[in-house]
Parts: C-alpha cells; sequence; structure tokens
C-alpha cells in the first residue's frame, strides 16, 4: 500500500544550459520545440518586493526562458500555505505538475510512491556541481539518487531586534543569557510591549522559527539527527527534549510573545516588529527583506543576534537547512525530462547563488565570492557575519518525519496556550516517530 502523503539579471547568467552535453548556444533543439512544462510554486508577484529567495527564483526562471523562447513554461502560483496543502493532495492521486517543490520533510512520502525523477546523470554533468556545500542534498538523498534541488538555504532562531527600544530599558545588546531575557521581557511588559512577536496561526512559524533553535540546546545536535535517521537512539520522550518543551512552554507563561501569538498569522506577527508594537522577532534568513521593506529607521535600528545558550556561553550552532526542493515528475520522459532536469539546475544553480549573495547576501546551498556585498545593508552584512562561521543544525520541519512534524506543530499550539503538558507532547509525537517503520 501507498504511504501517506501529508531574484536585472547578468550577462553570465544567461550562458549556462545544460542540456545538449552540458551546454549550448541557448537554442533549443527541433526535438525540444513545442514544449510546455507546468511548473507549481509558492513565489508569488506580489510578495517579490520582500522575498529575497522568491525574487532570485524568478528572477533565474525568466532568463532560463529567455533562453528557451520556443518552450513554454505555465506557472501555477499560490501562497505558501496553499500550496502545501494542494501539492500533497495532487501527490496523493499522482496528478502532479510537470516540476513543483517539495518539502524536505515529505521527501521520504514522494520518493516512497516513486513519484519524483532522480536528477544525479543530469547534476553529475553541471560544472559548478562541486560548488555546492557538504548536506546541501541530504534530505533529498535515497541510496545514492538525488530527487531534487535546491536553492535556498534558510537559516532560522536568530533573533532581530530593535536597539533603540532595547536601549530604552537599559540594554545596549541583547542578552547573552536567559536570565537576563527574562528580566528583560519584564521590563518591557511594564511599557506594554511584548518581547517577540510571533504569527503562529498557521502551526509551522513557531516550531520552524523558535522550537528548533530551542530544542538544540538542550538536546544537542546529535539527537537530532538520530531522530532524524529514526535509529532508535533518540526518542521524543528523552528528557532533555521534554525539558525544551518546557522551555518554550515558560516562554508563553511568562508572556515573552504577543498575547494573540496563535490567532495571528507570520506575516501579521512580524508586522508587530515594523510597527514597533514588539522589540524583536526571532526569525530566520528570509526575515530581513521584511525588515528592508519598513521605513529607515526600523531597519537603522535592527541589529542581529543569537538565542543563548543555557550555560551562558557564546552560541556555536544556528538551525538551517535546505528546506525546499525543485523536483521533476517521474511521469517525464525524452526531451521534456532533459529540459525540465535543465530547467530546475538553472534555478538552484551557481549564477543564482551569485544573484542572491551579490543582491540580498543570502546564505545559499552554493560556495561563491562574497565579495560583492558592498552595496549591501549593514543588518545583511552584520548577519551574514554572524551565522557564516557557526554550525548548522537541522530545523525539524526540514528533515523530520512529515506525520512527526504535523503533530508536533499541532501540539505545539496547545503547548503554548497552556492546554497541553509538554510529556503529553513528547509522548504524542514519539507515537509518530514509533509508526514510521510500520
Amino acid at each position: 500500500m501507498k504511504k501517506r502523503i501529508t531574484a536585472v539579471v547578468l550577462a553570465a547568467a544567461m550562458s549556462f544550459s545544460l542540456c545538449a552535453c552540458g551546454g549550448n548556444s541557448g537554442e533549443d533543439s527541433d526535438s525540444s520545440k513545442g514544449i510546455e512544462l507546468t511548473v507549481m510554486h509558492n513565489f508569488t508577484e506580489e510578495d517579490r518586493a520582500t522575498n529575497n529567495q522568491g525574487d532570485a527564483h524568478l528572477t533565474m526562471s525568466e532568463a532560463w526562458q529567455k533562453e528557451h523562447p520556443d518552450i513554454k513554461v505555465v506557472s501555477q502560483v499560490m501562497s505558501h500555505d496553499d500550496y502545501s496543502t494542494k501539492i500533497q493532495a495532487q501527490a496523493a492521486v499522482n496528478e502532479l505538475p510537470d516540476i513543483f517543490m517539495v518539502k524536505g520533510s515529505w521527501m521520504d512520502n514522494f520518493i516512497d510512491n516513486d513519484l519524483l525523477a532522480p536528477v544525479n546523470e543530469y547534476l553529475d554533468q553541471y560544472e559548478h556541481k562541486g560548488n555546492y556545500k557538504p548536506g546541501v542534498f541530504d534530505a533529498a538523498t535515497r541510496d545514492g539518487k538525488i530527487y531534487g534541488m535546491t536553492g535556498q538555504l534558510a537559516l532560522s532562531s536568530v533573533v532581530l531586534y530593535n536597539e533603540e527600544l532595547w536601549k530604552s530599558i537599559g540594554y545596549d545588546t541583547f542578552p547573552d543569557n536567559w536570565d537576563d531575557i527574562y528580566k528583560a521581557s519584564e521590563k518591557f511588559l511594564e511599557k506594554g510591549i511584548p518581547m517577540f512577536g510571533m504569527g503562529n496561526q498557521d502551526k509551522w512559524p513557531a516550531e520552524s522559527y523558535i522550537f528548533s533553535g530551542i530544542g538544540d540546546l538542550h538536546t544537542g545536535s546529535e539527537w537530532t539527527e538520530s531522530i532524524i535517521k529514526n535509529d532508535g537512539k533518540a526518542k521524543f520522550t528523552d528528557q532533555a527534549f521534554v525539558d525544551a518543551l518546557a522551555h518554550f512552554q515558560k516562554m508563553a507563561e511568562d508572556k515573552l510573545f504577543n498575547e494573540d501569538f496563535n490567532t495571528i498569522n507570520d506575516a501579521q506577527g512580524f508586522e508587530l516588529y515594523g510597527q514597533k508594537k514588539v522589540s524583536a522577532v526571532i526569525n530566520a534568513s528570509w526575515g530581513l527583506g521584511n525588515i528592508a521593506s519598513y521605513d529607515e529607521e526600523v531597519l537603522k535600528n535592527t541589529k542581529v543576534a543569537m538565542l543563548p545558550n543555557l550555560d551562558g556561553s557564546e552560541q556555536q550552532d544556528v538551525t538551517g537547512g535546505c528546506g525546499w526542493f525543485w523536483c521533476v515528475n517521474k511521469k517525464l520522459t525524452g526531451d521534456k525530462l532533459k529540459m525540465a532536469m535543465d530547467y530546475i539546475i538553472y534555478l538552484n544553480g551557481f549564477e543564482m547563488a551569485e544573484y542572491a549573495m551579490k543582491e540580498y547576501g543570502l546564505v545559499t546551498p552554493m560556495n561563491v565570492d562574497d565579495s560583492g556585498m558592498s552595496g549591501q545593508s549593514q543588518l545583511v552584512k552584520d548577519f551574514v557575519a554572524l551565522t557564516k562561521d557557526k554550525n548548522i543544525v537541522p530545523i525539524y520541519d526540514l528533515q523530520m518525519n512529515a506525520a512527526v512534524i504535523e503533530t508536533m506543530n499541532s501540539g505545539l499550539q496547545e503547548l503554548l496556550n497552556g492546554t497541553k503538558k509538554p510529556e503529553e507532547l513528547a509522548q504524542e509525537i514519539q507515537v509518530d516517530q514509533d509508526n514510521i517503520k510500520k
């Protein structure tokens, strides 16, 4: 039985094409003319000004289409949450578009149901294959076969805080220990300002932005790797993970977040920061794009920090990973398959990485020269400097099993509302973990 499917382009960007044995002049062969590729994704034009990663991919897609005028790309675009629902529903009935995005935690289901075409044959011909950083394909790899391309290396659990607001309560910088975080929160509450803004209506932000980082503080990365491998050595019922849940619950109980965090969405939660209704957000690398869209005063006053270790020592880890992979429908054959592979490799290749780094200072899955960042804001430079030498540990929902994440994310809403105990949630998540092998 099948398992349950629960960003001006540089001239150089025009030169690459993988087809015809690793490169051509941009002209399509007679056999590929007339090909139509349906592409489904969640990078909307409306969000392009604030979604740096989305702009990078849309820009590369436009460049690819200029180089392949005889191939029609039909895009099906929707919001993040609508996309997540629709693509999994289509996967359940094996009615997928030609090219689509798959979240790392869904990969097992899509691979197990034989829905994805492996990219190895085409990736092996790519001249910049050696520039990809180690481990970026891990979530999309099974038995040596790689089933998707990624251009997104997300970093999360990073604190973006308003320096002016923090100085108003006597702090020159974000605290380097948890005791001072709680003390600072009390001072902010006296001014009627919660410390952190969060919008968890759609369940994933609490876990993806914050709890993955809190969890790593308590369990360490070896525990997380064991859970991902499902080797039985680590369990969600381990005291370290239960302690992480209790830590997160205490943050809510002590009102470190806006009171309506579970009833507003991610964008609304972040907007509280832009309006200076909260003093900080714990967010991800793409949050820099949101701040750049606010007025100059907010950008100037925004600083970046890491959540401190439990013992107050300097943080050496940052949660992150390649969250989404561009995949090709297993049903494709011949020239259509070749062009689809050419498209996803170009979208996630060297030119895209250079563009994303130079335009936005984005950390990408490829090693590229970052000397072109002189035009970036001080915030972006500070972010890159803070995170570039950190050890990247997995964001839970990028690599853990989809059913496990579904239970975790729903349970975290209850945990933060105070209607579920840490031990109860840990046990519920472990049940799903135990069922993976069944």
